[in-house]
Parts: structure tokens; C-alpha cells; sequence
């Protein structure tokens, strides 16, 4: 097996993971083709999968990652790998949650009980809120809150126990968000929204050759960390998919194909999918600033990113870049707060 150094292991990562901005369409398009290239970026806030779409594109704009999932809807934001929300393609959807759904669900059984939603109680709210909401269209946390006390499954309309039991309609394939986000964030049926109900039907082998096309070279473990399936699916998956390995500091890593790697420089926003890749990010981010970057309680700050190796962070609110090293500002730093700009200007 061939051995790697680090910075190249890191560049061919960035170049698989789309930071070398392969995609110049505008428009939905764009978005779509970023979203499928990277499998998913996680969508916890929809400020990070934005800017997770303008690190891998040219010309997409915010506004255009809107009308990619409320117009256009060739992409849709849900609960997918790992549980937690991200924006995929429309199309891989019903193939994520057919994989990934049941242990999800089987994973939250304890907090449901905790939120008092034991037994089939979820499965009947999921039946109440796709109702109310193929009668009434995209609708908010509140009214559905409300749905649910009006139907008896829940004594609040407002609280944790809401907002589960919508995630776990999601978990089933029935719902989705629509229209807004933010304070503004609706649900929709999907069966409404796409006008067909999700075909259900996923292969892990399929999973694991698109994570190594987008994540590579990475192992088992990064894969199932990332995917949210059990580690043995994901090391069967993986070797049969996998086309070579290379050896970085002893240990073993599975990619499909070689890239010759990308040592730009790329301002990502928070909880961008390159640095939730992998079980860790030991090779990305160096453990003296670990905490600048990864402070806890599920946070992932923005970062500036060269070749892959994080230098320092940045700030949504005015861009302002605060380096780990302050005497040493890459070439093309510039360029990238200029592109930030490009990105957010209404049009």
C-alpha cells in the first residue's frame, strides 16, 4: 500500500470533499450538484448549509440555496446521517432513511419515554401531523404543537415533546421542512411536497462509494461515524466499494481512485461537512486549537481552511478572520471574504 504524508492526505481530501469549487452552474442546479457531491451538508442551521454550498461553487448565491429546497425542491432538508438535520438530494432521500431510519428511531426510544411519548404514541402523532398537514399545507412548530394537544398525544403545545415527535414523522419518510427557516421554519408532507410518497429502499454499498468519492481517503470507522450505521455494516461496505488504500502515520485509509489533491485556501461556516467527515479531526485540526474551533455542546465554529489544515476562524456577522498564526496571511484570503460578499447580496 502506498504511504501518504498528512498535507497530501488533507489536500486530497479537500479536493474530494469539493473545496477545489468544482461547481460553476447558478442557480438551483448548483446547489443540487454541491449537495450530491458532498452527500449531504449537515443543515443544523441553514446559515451552515448555505455557506457550506458556497465553499464548493463559484457562482450560487444564498438565495439560491432557498429556491434550490422551496422552489425548485431538488433538494430537502431532514433528519439523514448521524439524526441530525441535513440538506441532501431529493433523490437520495427515501435511499438514506430506508438505511438509516429504524436504528435512528430505535436510538430514540429512551428520550421518548423521558418526553412521555412511549409506546406507539410517536407513531400515532406522525399519523396526526402528516393528516393535518397534507389538509392544511406547510405549517409551524406552534399550530402543530397545538394539533397535538387538540388530538390528546401530548398535554403542551410547546416543549421537546414537539419537536420529536416531527422529527420522528421525518425518521418514517412522511415529513419534511418546507417554506422559511429559522424563526420562520415550516413542515410539509412529503407526499405533498414532491406529489409521491419516498421509495423507501437504500443499499450501504451505494452509501459507502458515495462518502469515499466525497470523504475519502478515510476508514470504516470515519464512515460509520458519519453515516450513522453500525460499524460492521460500514467496514463490509467499505471494502466493497473501495478500489485502493493508503497508509498515513500507520494508519489504514480506503478511497476510490487518486486525487492530486487542493491546498486553497476556503472559509468554512459552521458545522461544515468537511469537518464532520471523520470520527475525528486529528489531521485537520491541531489539539492546541481544538477548543477555538470545537468549544463543546455540539458546536463547530466557522473555519479558515488552507489545504485542508484549519489556521483560524471567522465570524458570520462581519467576516472579520482571526488567525491562529497572525503574522502569516495565506495568499487568496482575500479573495475568499471578497466571495462572501458575492454570496449574500441580495439580487
Amino acid at each position: 500500500m502506498p504511504h501518504k504524508s498528512v498535507r497530501r492526505l488533507l489536500a486530497a481530501r479537500v479536493q474530494a470533499n469539493g473545496l477545489d469549487r468544482p461547481v460553476s452552474e447558478a442557480g438551483p442546479g448548483g446547489v443540487a450538484d454541491v449537495v450530491r457531491r458532498t452527500g449531504g451538508p449537515q443543515a443544523q442551521t441553514w446559515r451552515g448549509a448555505a455557506y457550506a454550498v458556497r465553499a464548493r461553487s463559484t457562482a450560487t448565491t444564498w438565495s439560491d440555496v432557498s429556491h434550490a429546497q422551496e422552489i425548485d425542491r431538488s433538494v430537502v432538508r431532514g433528519w439523514f446521517m448521524r439524526g441530525t438535520l441535513q440538506l441532501v438530494a431529493t433523490e437520495q432521500a427515501g435511499p438514506l432513511l430506508a438505511l438509516l431510519g429504524a436504528k435512528l428511531i430505535k436510538d430514540s426510544r429512551r428520550r421518548y419515554g423521558e418526553l412521555g411519548l412511549a409506546g406507539d404514541l410517536p407513531d400515532r402523532a406522525a399519523e396526526v401531523i402528516e393528516s393535518h398537514l397534507l389538509a392544511n399545507g406547510p405549517t409551524g412548530r406552534a399550530r402543530l404543537g397545538a394539533v397535538l394537544v387538540e388530538a390528546g398525544l401530548i398535554g403542551e403545545p410547546t416543549g421537546q415533546a414537539v419537536y420529536a415527535c416531527i422529527r420522528h414523522a421525518g425518521l418514517l419518510g412522511r415529513v419534511c421542512y418546507g417554506p422559511g427557516h429559522d424563526a420562520g421554519e415550516t413542515w410539509v408532507a412529503v407526499r405533498d411536497w414532491f406529489g409521491e410518497p419516498l421509495k423507501l429502499e437504500g443499499d450501504a454499498a451505494d452509501l459507502a462509494r458515495r462518502y469515499l468519492t466525497a470523504y475519502g481517503p478515510a476508514t470504516p470507522q470515519d464512515f460509520a461515524t458519519w453515516s450513522g450505521l453500525p460499524v460492521p455494516a460500514a467496514r463490509a461496505a467499505v471494502k466493497a466499494v473501495a478500489t485502493t488504500e493508503v497508509v498515513v502515520e500507520g494508519e489504514s485509509l480506503a478511497a476510490i481512485g487518486e486525487l492530486p489533491g487542493c491546498d486553497d485556501v476556503r472559509l468554512l461556516g459552521e458545522f461544515d461537512p468537511y469537518l464532520l467527515g471523520y470520527k475525528d479531526r486529528r489531521y485537520a485540526l491541531a489539539d492546541e486549537h481544538r477548543k477555538h474551533i470545537h468549544p463543546g455542546g455540539g458546536m463547530l465554529r466557522p473555519a479558515v481552511v488552507e489545504g485542508g489544515l484549519v489556521i483560524g476562524s471567522w465570524q458570520h456577522s462581519n467576516a472579520k478572520v482571526e488567525l491562529f498564526d497572525q503574522a502569516a496571511e495565506p495568499a487568496g484570503l482575500a479573495a475568499e471574504i471578497e466571495d462572501l460578499a458575492r454570496f449574500v447580496k441580495p439580487a
